[in-house]
């Protein structure tokens, strides 16, 4: 819960991130972000906002291509923010349709947006601004990307929230480290944040940034819950999902299934590509030993098999309420 103090506090200290982000004066923004049971999503950005000289016309996740098109010609719109599972469908059926369709700037969070997508983006629709905001649906910011800094790298808001790296038994790790993240808020007070799991992992390390800030910047590395246990050991959602650039993946879920003691591991891809699941396969077997058919059991064993799924942009099931797509669904769990 938030008083209107805490409300008033994190909307403030919004408004100078966003333009660090790249907003500027006179900018026409679409806000499509998530409207629903989440405030940290359009309604927090809608009072931020309206307290910046620009114009924002707000469609949240109810956007359609028509609407996109129409947007960037009548209302002049130069700036995009959205989720990237969200807005990437749009943007590439946009442009197949309008060939000329060109975007300065997006802005986006919620999920990482692979680099390819980030080239395509200042390739196809000449956008010169591609930044990311980093935040918790309890507890606001906690980085942000100025237009210096790329990858999953984000300058951290210190006098926000405060935050912790730690290990699975809640002790902070040595700085550079990864580990699950906690954060402690600095500026909310009715309905305190203190060492608040929020479900992420990353590493916090100190960073002189050529932007000329120097200070903490935390890497984000995906949902503490992205993990592909099998055979033993681990291969992270964010590794597989950097493996598969190659294809121009956009989006990625794994979902293990385990029946009469085999498990098989299913990797669901979006691309704007026509893929062959085969070669997606064989390009993972051969990046991940973990993923490959070998194991330490009789060979007469079938115990594993990885299988791969392709799927064009858009195919997989969001979340109806945050936009976002389950990054691993670990049947071996949930069927127990």
């Amino acid at each position: 819960m938030y008083s209107r103090t805490d409300w008033e506090n994190m909307i403030r200290e919004a408004i100078p991130l966003f333009r660090t982000l790249g907003l500027e004066n006179g900018d026409r923004l679409i806000n499509t972000l998530y409207g629903g049971g989440l405030y940290g999503g359009l309604s927090t950005t809608l009072c931020e906002l309206s307290r910046m000289p620009l114009e924002c016309y707000s469609t949240a996740q109810a956007i359609s291509v028509d609407d996109l098109l129409m947007l960037c010609e009548r209302f002049e719109a130069n700036v995009l923010l959205g989720l990237p599972v969200l807005i990437m469908p749009l943007l590439r059926e946009a442009k197949q349709r309008r060939p000329g369709l060109r975007l300065e700037k997006v802005i986006y969070g919620g999920t990482p947006m692979t680099e390819t997508d980030k080239d395509w983006l200042r390739q196809e629709l000449g956008a010169r601004v591609v930044t990311s905001i980093l935040a918790a649906n309890d507890g606001a910011q906690l980085g942000y990307q100025c237009a210096r800094m790329g990858g999953t790298l984000h300058h951290a808001c210190p006098d926000y929230n405060l935050i912790e790296v730690v290990d699975e038994n809640l002790a902070p790790v040595p700085e550079g480290e990864p580990g699950e993240l906690l954060i402690t808020s600095l500026q909310k007070f009715e309905g305190p944040l203190i060492r608040y799991r929020i479900g992420d992992l990353g590493r916090v390390f100190h960073h002189d940034c050529p932007c000329g800030v120097s200070g903490p910047v935390l890497e984000y590395l995906g949902r503490a819950d992205g993990q592909v246990k099998v055979k033993g050991a681990t291969v992270t959602h964010a590794e597989m999902l950097a493996a598969l650039e190659v294809f121009r993946v956009s989006q990625l879920q794994v979902e293990i299934v385990s029946v009469d003691g085999r498990e098989t591991v299913i990797a669901r891809v979006e691309s704007p590509l026509a893929l062959d699941a085969g070669e997606v396969r064989d390009h993972l077997t051969r990046q991940f030993k973990t993923l490959d058919q070998e194991h330490l059991f009789n060979d007469a064993l079938d115990v594993f098999e990885l299988t791969v799924e392709c799927l064009p942009e858009g195919g997989l099931t969001r979340n109806a309420t945050s936009g976002k797509i389950k990054p691993v669904i670990d049947r071996r769990l949930v069927d127990a």
